[in-house]
């Protein structure tokens, strides 16, 4: 039977942390291997807590999942703990975030494997993307040479191109960005939607400044859960710059663009439905969308713009970019 005091130590410890290892409860504790085996396993039968994964790598929390905390034990820097906070998100069926440390032992727990490993593998991945992520010239650059790698960009059409963030973060899936913006689209979650636009607010304002950009046209949505995507995140950015209307033009065939399965099809359904309904005359034109997958919504709204002369120079923004490969491309 456990003991008086390793019992409650032991709780404290599952309610102060959100996920511990028998090891590393003895050695914060000290408390033999033995004891802390029987500890947990009178938890477990008295359903106080729960047991993920398989030995050696068996993880306990508490049953109830209101009571953990943020904390999880991982050997890494404050600063890599604040990119982890930031970068590295998890959401929960409910349609909760959950972020840093505790997301990163949510994720190793489903697969079975070590926290620490998980967290150093995700910081040297997402470090590797980092510098394409650049607000400085050379950034900038880099990121149109990243546009232009897609096969349906023509080259010199998109004067500069820029994104926060990719859309997967190598081994990991999405990155939190894309997890927050596929969300916010899908759910229509005003507060989500919110959230994502004040972290990507000072980019584009910045954006504005830098490259002296007089008009700026929002990318409509193909489907009525886009379009209230971005008309929210017009609202919410409030320019004090004239818009380029950019409309989708009614047509008999109501399939969404993203649902429809031919490259061919695809791009004659984005031309004949694309229309720039402005007859003003501008210097630099700035659009702004969700993502970016293979470029052609983005390619032909550049061409839409510039063949109507209402801009001499067209720029381009995104929230995500997806960096693929292009054999097997993603309809955007």
């Amino acid at each position: 039977m456990p003991t008086i005091k390793t019992l409650p130590h032991i709780l404290a410890l599952l309610h102060s942390y959100h996920t511990l290892r028998p090891v590393q409860i003895h050695k914060m504790t000290g408390i033999s291997r033995q004891q802390i085996h029987n500890v947990l396993r009178s938890l477990l039968q008295q359903n106080k807590i729960i047991r993920r994964g398989k030995a050696p790598l068996s993880y306990y929390s508490l049953k109830t999942a209101e009571v953990k905390n943020n904390d999880t034990i991982l050997d890494i820097s404050p600063q890599q703990a604040e990119q982890l906070d930031k970068d590295f998100v998890i959401i929960k069926r409910e349609g909760r975030q959950v972020h840093g440390a505790r997301a990163v032992c949510d994720y190793a727990q489903e697969h079975n494997v070590d926290p620490q490993s998980v967290a150093e593998q995700f910081l040297k991945e997402r470090s590797a993307l980092s510098h394409s992520l650049s607000t400085a010239d050379s950034g900038a650059a880099d990121q149109i040479e990243l546009l232009e790698t897609k096969t349906e960009v023509e080259e010199g059409v998109i004067s500069r191109y820029n994104f926060a963030d990719f859309v997967s973060a190598g081994n990991f899936g999405m990155t939190a960005t894309a997890k927050k913006l596929r969300a916010a689209k899908a759910s229509d979650d005003g507060v989500l939607q919110m959230e994502l636009f004040q972290s990507i607010e000072k980019q584009v304002h910045e954006y504005i400044m830098d490259y002296a950009i007089d008009a700026v046209a929002f990318m409509p949505g193909s489907s009525a859960w886009g379009k209230r995507f971005m008309t929210r995140w017009k609202e919410h950015l409030d320019l004090p710059l004239p818009h380029v209307d950019l409309v989708r033009a009614v047509t008999d065939v109501s399939t969404p663009q993203d649902a429809i399965s031919l490259r061919e099809d695809r791009a004659e359904h984005a031309d004949c439905t694309l229309i720039v309904a402005d007859h003003r005359r501008f210097e630099h034109v700035l659009i702004l969308d969700d993502e970016l997958l293979t470029g052609r919504s983005m390619m032909h709204a550049s061409r839409r713009i510039l063949d109507a002369e209402v801009s001499e120079r067209v720029s381009a923004y995104t929230i995500t970019y997806e960096h693929r490969s292009e054999d097997n491309p993603v309809p955007n």
